[in-house]
């Protein structure tokens, strides 16, 4: 029954997973393989809390089931619900004294710092993981992925290049070696080739964006609706200023049905294409874009944060405020760009005593962030002076 539960699930039908999940629950109402089952239809269905019921009573039984916790704590991200991961993190690393060795315990802290934009401690505690066979590939993913992009910022906004040479550069080959040595599977091998060409991309060389875009061709070929391969070639389209073959991906990723497996990717080929319709003032559908992030994931931040951005070209600057505080919130106020945002807005809406606040914050964290004291906390500061 729970292979022909699987099946139902590969082929998307969620209705009989379902049926024969519960029915394999109505035998052995403590059959974990189904529980799991059932909270990832749950969670495909958008019943947040079903899956999350589900979920914390395969904890109640077994509080270092690993992939009930990272499934958890993605679950009660996309809930909006990231400050609930702590205490099940503290209740698996209570319950057994060698847990905090556990490389299933690494990445799920490692994930919900992740989560939580802390990306120096993530690697950290992905690193734990790295070298296990099942928690091994998960972490080093992570960990790339961070190395190319730690602020999760929109790939083509900003200039900042990684050397192949560098220190930096070096990391990202070493553990692209590291993760070919794991059993490829299909999927494993698909993702290898599309962080391969991420690393070409983040040179941002002309000759690099062409071998990373061959790369995504040749993926294409093989697979056409591969959704990493598109995004990446959106992405290599718009750091070759070729727009409008980047707006063209992204709008075929926009018609694609949704799938939770890919909903990173998802996510980030909505926001892209959503940037894009800002620049050419389609605010409408770049808020359609938006809402529909959310809808998948109550705390994407950049969400808000694009927002925001259209309420500002608006010239609504208490309601880009507002905007740009939840992006900075949900960033938990560790993310410069957003705080910038929020702090130059507030400034604009006359809140100079906020704008003040959300300045010295960044400060704190990046003492050499430009433009933060001359235009904004000077001028607040100014401004309260009688």
């Amino acid at each position: 029954m729970l292979q022909i539960a699987r099946l139902w699930m590969k082929r998307k039908n969620l209705g009989k997973c379902e049926e024969q999940c519960v029915a394999l629950l109505r035998i052995d109402s403590k059959h974990e393989a189904a529980a799991m089952l059932l909270a990832d239809v749950q969670f495909q269905k958008q019943n947040h809390e079903f899956a999350a019921i589900k979920l914390h009573k395969i904890l109640e039984r077994d509080r270092n089931n690993y992939a009930a916790l990272s499934k958890l704590i993605t679950l009660l991200r996309r809930a909006g619900r990231l400050h609930d991961v702590p205490r099940f993190l503290e209740l698996a690393e209570q319950s057994d004294a060698r847990a905090p060795a556990h490389a299933g315990l690494g990445y799920c802290k490692g994930l919900h710092l992740r989560y939580s934009n802390d990306v120096i401690a993530a690697i950290k505690h992905f690193n734990l993981a790295r070298a296990d066979c099942t928690w091994g590939p998960l972490a080093i993913i992570n960990m790339i992925e961070l190395y190319l992009n730690p602020d999760s910022e929109l790939q083509w906004e900003d200039s900042q290049t990684v050397e192949i040479n560098s220190p930096h550069g070096a990391v990202v080959g070493d553990l692209i070696d590291e993760l070919k040595s794991f059993s490829a599977t299909n999927d494993l091998g698909l993702k290898i080739q599309v962080l391969e060409a991420h690393t070409y991309l983040a040179v941002r060389s002309k000759a690099k964006i062409d071998q990373a875009m061959q790369i995504f061709i040749n993926i294409l070929e093989r697979e056409k609706d591969y959704l990493p391969a598109l995004l990446g070639m959106s992405i290599a389209f718009m750091l070759d200023k070729s727009t409008t073959k980047a707006r063209n991906a992204l709008k075929r990723i926009a018609k694609m049905p949704y799938s939770h497996d890919l909903a990173e990717e998802f996510e980030r080929g909505y926001l892209l294409l959503a940037d894009i319709y800002v620049q050419k003032s389609k605010f409408d559908l770049s808020e359609d874009l938006c809402n529909r992030c959310l809808k998948y994931n109550l705390s994407c931040g950049q969400a808000w944060e694009t927002m925001g951005v259209i309420r500002e070209r608006e010239a609504s600057y208490r309601d880009a405020a507002e905007m740009y505080e939840k992006a900075w919130t949900l960033g938990h106020s560790a993310s410069a760009t957003a705080g910038f945002k929020l702090a130059f807005n507030y400034l604009k809406a006359k809140k100079f005593i906020e704008a003040i606040n959300i300045c010295n914050k960044i400060l704190s964290l990046y003492p050499e962030y430009p433009k933060v004291r001359s235009e904004i906390l000077d001028k607040a500061m100014e401004a309260l002076r009688p």
